[in-house]
């Protein structure tokens, strides 16, 4: 169905003022007050108009006009007539089919009125209007007519009965074959309860044989309903069918309102239909809607019974309160079954999530089993009052099952949509949508009526109604299927073969055949095609050029469009037409086929033809919606090289990996990660490579047979993400086996490119080639490159799947860690103090300064992260000695910036020298510390926190953001004390100190290269401070000397002591495991047990005479040429592990205001008898 003005099938009616087509909502009763309306009707109806009987169907009696239908259109709100005595009363109009848009009339019904048995004020004639068809008669009804009683007198009463005219196709009354106005609720008792409120005709309809008319009464019994069928006179034989009705839903002569299934208030009789093979196979059943019935809505289907009953047989209730359900009925076949279905409209359906305002249900007739029909719903859009009118539409696409048209009044301007019918149903989605602002007109749809051929096409038409002074008429246009059959001679192009007739080139012959095919097969008119032959359509959709041009086309053709036109005289009959295409000189691209594309349609079709005169043009027909308007074909080049079973049986291989550009033609491999992965890092690099290698090989030598054929049309597809796309092509010049270089093709973001590797990439062949990709795109977020590549050629090669090639993204920072310590050699020597009597800088030990320098070759660190860097400071050993004391530490990242290290440098707050004084130690003379011999000494020593031999203190320096280098320097000391005590007898000594720079960043491939580097340091002894040889001779012998001569003054002295006291006691109980007469003094604060003496004779007093002594005493178990109260009394070196005869002696006793009393005594004395092996506290 179209509609572009009147010559496609579009006919506006106009004319009848603002009173056609029913202008406001339509009452059907009245409660207390309140008026019930119905705000849509059925009120436009088609006739056609047949010719006298002796002059047989569409013959012309006055030997010139055709006979013509008429367009009827009930206008409710029409003014009245100036006989009928009032002001508004309704009407009928009729309109006949000529281009003129304001040629209606209205028919001369109802004229005069008694107003002392009636009144015609606001009766809505025209209502509803049916029609039997062409020959047929027409219905309309003014449901609000009143009949009065007893008219100006206290008892006077006015009932809304309602009536009906039943018209000759004449338009004309004929009481004596129509019966005229029809009232059967006049005469009846009155009252609301009765059918005082009765409203025949707010809906009627003729039954499918003729023979019946329907009319609802929706008012009475107190608003239930009714429904009555009567027998309508057709012909003598109607006459004669005296018991023949007529029928109603309470009995005609029961007038029992409880035999109606619906309660009260439900306006049973609002809408009506009826149809054979409802309930049973050729059988009439009559349906009709109660949209009130529960507050759901119901339809009920009724058969007639012996006793002029209307009884019911199946109840279809509603599914939504207040849906209206019932508000239309429409009844036809839309699987074609032979079973009536039935549509039901649901106007005032709503659902709020869906946004659906209206709803029609479509039930397919399950072989007359109404119980257990399921229906379909058809949404309409929110507020549409979508199902508000609903009309059989015929069957418009000729496909042999009826289609249904439903009216949507506010949807927009309102809308009509049509569904076609199939063998298993109704098709859901609407095949075509009439749109009222297409025509300016608002409510449309509100009205519909259709199924009828008005223009003699043998095509169904439609008419629809509005809220306004408009109709429009819809003419369906003949649907024709077009058969066409394009072959291209030949059908493979060989470039080596020139075969144009007139001139050298390669050409190809396009040739196409069409016929047609229509519904009905009468339906046969000449037809004119246009067609168009387009070649090679795919490569300008892309932007390039077309290889091709047409021979002999028009001037205003491009080159590669050929266009003509062929008739077609008659259905079925075939006309041919032809077209040469010659391709153009070396063309490169011989990958992809030609595509040839044959488009087509009616000549004429799209214009619009206004035209004056007495009957509507004829209407050309369409192409059928459901078959394609085009027809696409292709040529392909000749293949070769594929052997004498004529396949092709190709052996496609892929090898590819990523390379760093370095030159223009200069390309290294990209380093791979453990799992094989190529890594690139950024840099200022703007390019990277992607190595592709092609090969054509046989897969096994032994049987060459079997594969590497050519490949025909080999191309590899590339697909680059967003962030690595194409920029150009380079060769590789290793390339062998190729005649003509590698051709991609990109598209124009650069996220894919084609590359043929040749046409055909022949047997034996390698193709090698580097894909240039942009880094411009890549970003600090991206972790990983992937590149999907994808073989593919038109020869047989199973299994040619894409590959993907992967790369891993890194950050590389450019920094790097350099240090120096100044001097790299350091001495010790000095004197021996412990921590707490070290107060100044210059009494710990050697200075060394260490220099480390960041360097950042790189952007500012500010925008990759936070970096740190990490000085691993050797502090202490193992012991918990000092080794390398730090002082102070500042870090300069540029000029006047300054940043401070965690945790702070110098922790026991030493007073630091003035710089320039720092450099140097106090150190004592030669003398004053005993030096090993050099075969006593061991070997080097590392100390390094990374080994295990020393322990480092961590100090952590923020590098802010910095452009070029960033300098710590660190400053410290030996620690002299350490190194007299734990490496005198070493040769030589390797202090490491390391540093690192560590970046905290929230980038996940943030690399960080070469940052860490160590510093080493020299110790050695003080070469000015060894003592040639160890210790002379001389000194040796003297000492012995001197302790015999000690000792023996001593055991005197203990005689002369013991002498004087009492004899023959023993010595005090041993405090060891000593036995009687060997009595063992044990001084308090030592922990070890005194060795017997030999001379128990001497007091204990003496014994006990020994000072207090500290619990860092030396032993005396090697003391054997003297009391070991003696050798006891030597002072324990402060350090706790030096041995005994190195002991100075000389200075005071720890926690002793005064030099002890032995301090005095010879070091000979006390060297005489020591051991061999060092003795410690």
């Amino acid at each position: 169905m179209h509609r572009a003005g009147t010559a496609n099938g579009v006919k506006s009616v106009r004319g009848c003022g603002d009173s056609c087509v029913g202008t406001g909502m339509v009452p059907v009763g009245a409660r207390g007050g309140h008026r019930v309306c119905k705000p849509g009707s059925a009120s436009v109806q088609t006739q056609r108009r047949t010719c006298p009987l002796a002059h047989g169907r569409g013959s012309r009696p006055d030997g010139g006009a055709p006979c013509r239908g008429r367009l009827l259109v009930g206008a409710p709100q029409a003014p009245a007539l100036p006989s009928q005595g009032a002001n508004r009363t309704g009407g009928l109009f009729a309109c006949p089919l000529t281009p003129e848009l304001s040629d209606c009339w209205r028919v001369p019904i109802d004229e005069g009125v008694d107003l002392q048995r009636e009144s015609k004020e606001n009766q809505w004639l025209g209502v509803s209007v049916k029609s039997q068809g062409a020959g047929g008669k027409i219905v309309t009804c003014a449901h609000l007519y009143e009949s009065r009683h007893r008219v100006r007198q206290p008892l006077e009463t006015r009932d809304v009965i309602g009536r009906c005219f039943v018209l000759s196709q004449d338009l004309r009354v004929r009481d004596e074959l129509d019966g005229g106005e029809w009232k059967f609720c006049e005469g009846r008792p009155q009252g609301h309860d009765r059918f005082g409120f009765c409203q025949q005709g707010l809906a009627a309809a003729f039954s499918p044989d003729h023979h019946y008319i329907l009319f609802g009464a929706p008012g009475t019994y107190n608003w239930k309903g009714n429904l009555r069928v009567e027998l309508l006179n057709q012909s003598s034989l109607d006459l004669l069918r005296y018991d023949d009705g007529p029928y109603e839903a309470g009995g005609e002569k029961d007038q029992d309102p409880s035999l109606i299934p619906v309660p009260a208030n439900s306006y049973f009789g609002f809408s009506v239909d009826s149809g054979a093979g409802l309930t049973r196979r050729r059988e009439l059943s009559f349906v009709t809607g109660a949209p009130r019935a529960n507050h759901t809505g119901a339809v009920v289907i009724l058969r007639r019974d012996s006793a002029n009953r209307l009884v019911p047989e199946a109840v279809l209730p509603g599914q939504q309160l207040t849906s209206a359900f019932g508000y239309a009925v429409a009844v036809l076949d839309l699987n074609s079954d032979g079973w009536m279905d039935l549509v039901v409209g649901a106007p005032h359906f709503f659902e709020r999530k869906e946004e659906i305002g209206g709803a029609a249900y479509v039930y397919i007739n399950p072989a007359g089993r109404w119980e257990s029909a399921t229906p379909l719903r058809l949404n309409g859009t929110r507020g549409s009052m979508f199902g508000i009118a609903l009309s059989t539409a015929g069957d418009l696409n000729q496909d042999g099952f009826e289609d249904l048209a439903v009216g949507a009044p506010f949807d927009g301007a309102g809308k009509v949509y049509i569904y076609h019918g199939s063998n298993l149903g109704i098709v859901a989605k609407p095949a075509q949508v009439l749109d009222g602002e297409g025509v300016g007109v608002t409510a449309f749809g509100y009205s519909l009526s259709g199924g009828l051929d008005v223009d003699g096409n043998l095509y169904p038409d439609l008419l629809v109604g509005s809220l306004s002074d408009t109709v429009v008429l819809y003419r369906a246009r003949p649907v024709i299927h077009v058969s066409r059959n394009v072959s291209l001679l030949p059908p493979n192009i060989d470039l080596e073969q020139s075969n144009c007739q007139h001139q050298e080139g390669v050409c190809v012959d396009v040739r196409a055949c069409f016929s047609y095919t229509a519904s009905p097969a009468s339906y046969s008119p000449r037809l004119v095609l246009e067609y168009v032959f387009d070649a090679d359509t795919d490569r300008r959709r892309l932007g390039q050029a077309p290889r091709v041009s047409f021979l002999g086309r028009r001037p205003s053709d491009p080159e590669h469009q050929f266009s003509n036109t062929v008739e077609l005289p008659r259905q079925h009959a075939r006309a041919c037409v032809k077209a040469t295409f010659q391709l153009q000189d070396s063309i490169r691209d011989k990958l992809r086929p030609i595509a040839v594309t044959l488009a087509y349609g009616i000549q004429g079709a799209g214009a619009t033809r206004q035209s004056r005169g007495t009957t509507l043009p004829p209407l050309l027909p369409v192409l059928s919606p459901q078959q394609p308007s085009s027809h696409r074909t292709e040529v392909h080049f000749l293949k070769q090289g594929c052997g004498d079973d004529k396949i092709c049986q190709s052996n496609l291989q892929l090898h590819f990996q990523f390379c760093a550009r370095l030159g223009d033609a200069d390309f290294v491999p990209l380093p791979r990660g453990t799992d094989g992965t190529a890594i690139f890092a950024m840099s200022d690099q703007k390019d990277v490579a992607l190595e592709i290698h092609v090969t054509n090989l046989p897969s096994d030598p032994a049987e060459p047979q079997r594969d590497g054929d050519d490949a025909h049309e080999a191309m590899l597809t590339a697909t680059f993400p967003p962030e690595l796309p194409y920029s150009a092509l380079r060769p590789y010049d290793g390339r062998v086996s190729l005649d003509k270089p590698v051709v991609c093709l990109a598209n124009q973001n650069g996220s894919q490119v084609e590359c043929e590797l040749g046409n055909p990439m022949k047997r034996g062949a390698q193709v090698r080639f580097f894909l240039i990709l942009s880094t411009l795109g890549i970003t600090i977020q991206t972790t990983d490159l992937a590149v999907e590549l994808a073989l593919s050629t038109i020869s047989e090669q199973p299994g040619l799947e894409p590959v993907v090639a992967r790369a891993r993204v890194v950050i590389e920072l450019p920094l790097s860690v350099t240090g120096v310590a100044v001097p790299p050699r350091l001495f010790f020597g000095g004197v021996v103090r412990g921590e707490s009597a070290v107060r100044r800088e210059s009494q710990v030990g050697s200075a060394v300064r260490f220099e480390v320098t960041v360097s950042n070759r790189g952007q500012s660190l500010k925008t990759l992260g936070s970096a740190f860097l990490t000085l691993l400071w050797p502090h202490e050993i193992s012991n918990g000695k000092w080794l390398l004391y730090p002082l102070h530490l500042e870090l300069a990242a540029s000029p006047g910036q300054r940043a401070a290290c965690s945790p702070a440098a110098n922790p026991l707050r030493l007073a630091l020298e003035p710089p320039g004084e720092a450099d140097g130690a106090e150190e004592p003379t030669p003398g004053s510390w005993w030096v090993p011999a050099p075969a006593e000494r061991r070997k080097n020593v590392t100390l390094d926190c990374a080994q295990g031999t020393a322990r480092c203190l961590a100090f952590r320096c923020p590098l802010y953001s910095f452009e070029r280098a960033a300098v710590l320097t660190a400053r410290g000391r030996l620690w002299n004390s350490t190194f007299l005590e734990e490496y005198l007898a070493v040769t030589s000594v390797e202090l490491i100190v390391r540093a690192s720079v560590s970046v905290t960043s929230s980038i996940k491939n943030l690399v960080l290269k070469d940052a860490s580097t160590q510093i080493p340091v020299s110790i050695y002894l003080d070469p000015g401070a060894a003592v040639a040889g160890g210790v002379p001779w001389w000194v040796i012998l003297l000492a012995v000397l001197a302790g015999i001569l000690v000792l023996a003054l001593l055991v005197f002295i203990l005689w002369k002591v013991r002498g004087r006291g009492p004899r023959g006691k023993m010595c005090p109980p041993p405090c060891g495991t000593g036995s009687p007469g060997h009595a063992v003094p044990c001084h308090p604060s030592c922990a070890v047990p005194c060795h017997p003496m030999p001379h128990c004779a001497v007091p204990p007093q003496l014994c006990h005479a020994v000072p207090p002594q500290p619990s860092q005493l030396c032993h005396a178990t090697s003391c054997r040429a003297m009391p070991s109260w003696l050798c006891r009394a030597m002072l324990c070196h402060p350090s706790h592990a030096a041995p005994c005869r190195a002991m100075p002696c000389r200075a005071t006793q720890p926690g002793l205001a005064q030099p002890h009393p032995l301090a005095s005594s010879p070091v000979w004395l006390l060297q005489a008898e020591q051991p061999k092996v060092p003795l410690r506290c």
